[in-house]
């Protein structure tokens, strides 16, 4: 039989039943009797749908691991081990996932946006003060006004407003991630499966903490993440989770081109 150590998450065959140490770790562990198998006409204790519950994220086992190594582990496993993260979180736990995404997004993006203000934002003002005389000078110099507050009102502003946007941006995601997903076919296991994969797939959001090109890299990471995740979670093909996660994207970049000809159009006239 296959079976997982609760200290380092290695999955090892082993024979036999009963106290044992781990091949991995050399922690000492219990592997419980095989279960007998159900009669026939009896009611299994399996959930709906026949699978047995999944055996849970890091994070989600954040009571056993402690809270900061639960959370480290979820994210290295996020970033380098994807397919074994999604593959094991559990669908029953939509607030931690929520509370996952909120410490790993929120935090980087609060943090981004001070380092921005306290560094790049003098730079960033003689850059635009330097384009005053460009047609598009006075538009950005008045776009810069409106975020060059730097006052501890603004700050905690910031502060206050920073998790709501990490939550409608987390909804959003998940909600156009479903509905792509079902219209495709692909939604095998409901909306906590999707919600589950959008949720671990922020943990590149982190790179928010980094002004300038971190925005940008956490995006694509984010979008690549949520592709796997939805895979795993939904337990279909490669190509069905990449349309899932696509299908939005291109819906996006076809309406912002349809738009962009007809303002094309509008500016130059419609012949008659």
């Amino acid at each position: 039989m296959l079976v997982r150590c609760p200290s380092c998450r290695v999955t090892f065959p082993t024979e036999r039943t009963g106290a044992q140490e781990c091949p991995s770790c050399g922690k000492p562990l219990v592997v419980p009797e095989a279960p007998q198998a159900v009669p026939a006409g009896t009611q299994s204790s399996f959930p709906p749908g026949g699978e047995p519950p999944e055996p849970g994220t890091p994070w989600e086992e954040r009571d056993r691991l402690g809270f900061w190594r639960a959370w480290w582990d979820t994210v290295v496993q996020a970033l380098f081990e994807p397919a074994r993260l999604f593959r094991s979180a559990r669908l029953d736990k939509g607030a931690a996932q929520l509370g996952f995404v909120l410490l790993t997004a929120g935090v980087p993006w609060f943090t981004g946006q001070l380092v921005e203000r306290a560094l790049l934002r003098p730079w960033t003002q003689r850059a635009i003060e330097s384009m005053g005389s460009t047609p598009m000078g006075p538009l950005l110099q008045r776009v810069f006004a409106l975020g060059a507050d730097t006052s501890p009102r603004s700050a905690v502003l910031v502060a206050l407003l920073t998790p709501l946007l990490v939550l409608v941006f987390l909804y959003l995601n998940a909600a156009v991630t479903h509905l792509a997903a079902l219209l495709l076919g692909q939604a095998k296991r409901g909306f906590a499966a999707t919600f589950a994969a959008c949720a671990y797939a922020c943990a590149p959001l982190l790179l928010l903490a980094i002004p300038g090109c971190g925005a940008a890299i956490a995006v694509v990471w984010t979008t690549v993440l949520t592709g796997v995740g939805v895979k795993e979670t939904h337990r279909i093909g490669t190509g069905g989770a990449a349309a899932a996660v696509l299908a939005p994207w291109v819906l996006v970049c076809c309406a912002a081109c349809a738009l962009g000809m007809i303002g094309g159009f509008a500016a130059r006239g419609i012949p008659q």
